[in-house]
């Protein structure tokens, strides 16, 4: 969990999780009778979400992290800035939420 909250405050887990941007296999955490019924579970990421700052109402920023199907580029976006970012940085980010799609 990114954010957890305690008796007196929340706090924000900073650790990086290296993750794979495709081919990512997750039939291993599927249960069996949900294993039979899935012929796929291989995703690729299409989005990745990250929170900068601290956590709290109002104390950070979202970045958002997507994939142009068509091109294969990623783009960063915050507010109206979008930039186009190399897939290493997306591994490096402290992730909040990733968005998969199965192929």
């Amino acid at each position: 969990m990114r954010f957890t909250k305690n008796t007196f405050f929340i706090e924000k887990n900073n650790t990086i999780v290296n993750f794979p941007i495709k081919n990512v296999d997750f039939s291993e955490i599927f249960q069996p009778e949900q294993r039979e019924k899935q012929s796929k579970a291989i995703y690729d990421l299409i989005a990745n979400i990250v929170h900068d700052g601290e956590p709290g109402s109002g104390k950070g920023t979202y970045r958002t992290h997507i994939l142009h199907r068509g091109s294969g580029k990623w783009y960063e976006m915050q507010d109206l800035h979008v930039t186009e970012i190399l897939p290493p940085m997306i591994t490096l980010s402290e992730a909040y939420i990733q968005v998969k799609n199965i192929f």
